[in-house]
């Protein structure tokens, strides 16, 4: 993959990758572990839908609900793939994304948590098209940092 494929796939899609996360407490923003001397497993921690340190505040109580958190769930994917970036030294160096996991901010009867998921999902499909979608969770929560809509995990492996 070249260097800048993803981040002109992503371009072309109208997604910018923004700054990389600062954290808000006392935790690193991915965290790089070393597998071989050709690779390394990447975990990037929770990175909530924050556009400019602001987050996305929502809660999904309906179907009206499914847009905006799944394009809040594409900006939480795109601040996790900036951490990532980050990480890895480029996006060209992700071999692939393992595992998306997603908190999303909702109701107790809400029940379509994956179709929230499915903003993030696309956003990584668009990125890293030759990859086979990663595992995922996605799980309902009564509550995130600042109200936001979702949270954004990742796990990958990268070339060293």
């Amino acid at each position: 993959m070249s260097a800048d494929g993803v981040l002109a796939r992503l371009h072309a899609a109208g997604h910018r990758l923004p700054a990389p996360p600062q954290p808000h407490g006392l935790y690193a923003p991915a965290c790089r572990m070393p597998l071989d001397a050709g690779r390394a497993w990447v975990h990037v921690a929770g990175q909530t839908c924050r556009v400019e340190g602001v987050a996305l505040a929502g809660l999904c109580r309906d179907d009206a609900d499914l847009a905006p958190a799944a394009q809040a769930a594409e900006v939480a994917v795109l601040n996790a793939l900036a951490a990532l970036h980050a990480a890895a030294g480029g996006l060209a160096q992700v071999r692939q994304i393992v595992r998306l996991r997603g908190y999303v901010r909702a109701a107790p009867d809400f029940r379509r948590h994956a179709a929230v998921l499915d903003g993030a999902s696309r956003v990584l499909a668009l990125a890293f098209p030759d990859q086979p979608q990663p595992a995922r969770t996605a799980v309902g929560v009564a509550s995130l940092p600042d109200a936001a809509w979702i949270e954004i995990e990742l796990e990958a492996m990268v070339a060293v």
